[in-house]
């Protein structure tokens, strides 16, 4: 009992034996996005696999594959070496390496490590489960996304709390980190406690260590997110200044796996910054109106007059409208219930959404001292413009 309360926060046996065959089918879900089921993986590691939540439900593979399972819990490793025979379990430390050779695994997973792990452990453990998965071979990983993020904000309000500086921190730099959390003195170690990530953090710097393929809100148990990550053929990092380009999808609560969405735009993968290259093919609705709006904008900006706040504001507002309309149709399809195939977004359009979000505020802050650096430059007598004399 008190091992299933360490794995999954209460003593419900039965719903921890349920989340553990819904985990498997959401892991069948997100490699179907590659045309790949579990059993096609030779070799298979639960990265953080705790007394075997997901392992209990992995018998039917011992014929084809070759099952493995670490964590840092020995009393659970040792539970699940003991009762779970067809997966070979062990301990790991808190930090690397694993004891594996180099290249020892076809597909890595796990369900809520990475929600736990400050930022540097975080880059530590990419490099190691690089380090051991073969040249090709696939990662599926989860984070606590918006979904969590918001549910976190409802209970420590609901508990007299103020969460505002970790939206703004994953706003800004697209994760944080909680060190004083509700896992404070609780049963894992000092190092486990609760983080967050903006889809745009783990698209842009997880692709230093891994191509990113996928990326399913709320893909894992209808909470989590899910990453689909591929070790790259030759084993090399990422070329600098290279974007992956990803699929994205969403999971409804209660859908057996992400849902087809209508295609919003197709764009080429390149960074949010800098001339924007040629691209073969179009540019949807959303792409091409925000390129016209910021540019439009940004062509005068460095003049400081009143033509400048008038088209931010028609850009804000052409923007919120084009941000409603794509949240409209989500809403529609979500409704619908449609679970068959995954229609993808690419990467340039989910980090051009997460930004707008994150840069909104800012955008109005900027309106506003943009008016009042106006205002005051109009309520000065003549012959001192620039605020000097004559």
């Amino acid at each position: 009992m008190e091992l299933v309360t360490r794995v999954a926060g209460g003593p419900d046996k039965a719903a921890f034996f349920e989340s553990g065959r819904q985990s498997v089918r959401d892991l069948h879900a997100v490699l179907s996005t590659i045309g790949r089921r579990l059993d096609s993986f030779p070799t298979i590691l639960d990265f953080g696999c705790g007394c075997g939540r997901i392992l209990l439900h992995l018998e039917h593979l011992a014929d084809t594959c070759t099952v493995h399972g670490v964590d840092i819990d020995a009393r659970a490793i040792r539970w699940a070496s003991e009762n779970l025979s067809w997966a070979d379990v062990k301990v790991n430390r808190t930090e690397p390496p694993l004891d594996f050779p180099d290249a020892t695994f076809d597909l890595v997973y796990n369900h809520s490590v990475f929600t736990h792990l400050d930022e540097e452990h975080q880059d530590l453990w990419l490099l190691e489960l690089r380090r051991v998965t073969k040249p090709g071979g696939y990662l599926v990983l989860s984070v606590h996304g918006e979904k969590a993020l918001s549910d976190f904000e409802v209970g420590s309000r609901g508990a007299g709390g103020d969460p505002d500086h970790v939206r703004d921190e994953v706003r800004s730099r697209g994760i944080a980190f909680i060190k004083h959390d509700g896992h404070v003195g609780g049963p894992h170690n000092d190092g486990y406690h609760s983080t967050f990530h903006a889809p745009w953090y783990v698209l842009d710097h997880w692709s230093r260590f891994f191509d990113v393929k996928a990326y399913v809100l709320q893909g894992s148990l209808g909470f989590q997110d899910f990453i689909l990550l591929q070790r790259r053929p030759d084993g090399a990092p990422a070329p600098e200044g290279t974007r992956p380009v990803a699929q994205v999808a969403l999971a409804p609560a209660g859908a057996a796996g992400p849902v087809a969405l209508p295609e919003v735009a197709h764009a080429v993968s390149r960074p949010l910054h800098g001339p924007a290259p040629e691209a073969p093919g179009r540019f949807g609705p959303l792409t091409t109106l925000v390129r016209r709006t910021v540019l439009r904008a940004m062509a005068h900006y460095s003049d400081y007059q009143r033509a400048v706040d008038q088209d931010v504001q028609r850009a804000l507002h052409s923007l919120d409208g084009a941000l409603a309309d794509v949240r409209r149709d989500i809403d529609q399809i979500r409704s619908a219930e449609r679970v068959h195939g995954v229609l993808t977004l690419n990467e340039s359009n989910v980090r051009l959404w997460s930004s707008l979000n994150q840069h909104g505020e800012r955008l109005n802050r900027l309106e506003e001292d943009l008016f009042a650096a106006i205002d005051k430059k109009a309520d000065k007598p003549a012959g001192t413009a620039n605020g000097t004399d004559g």
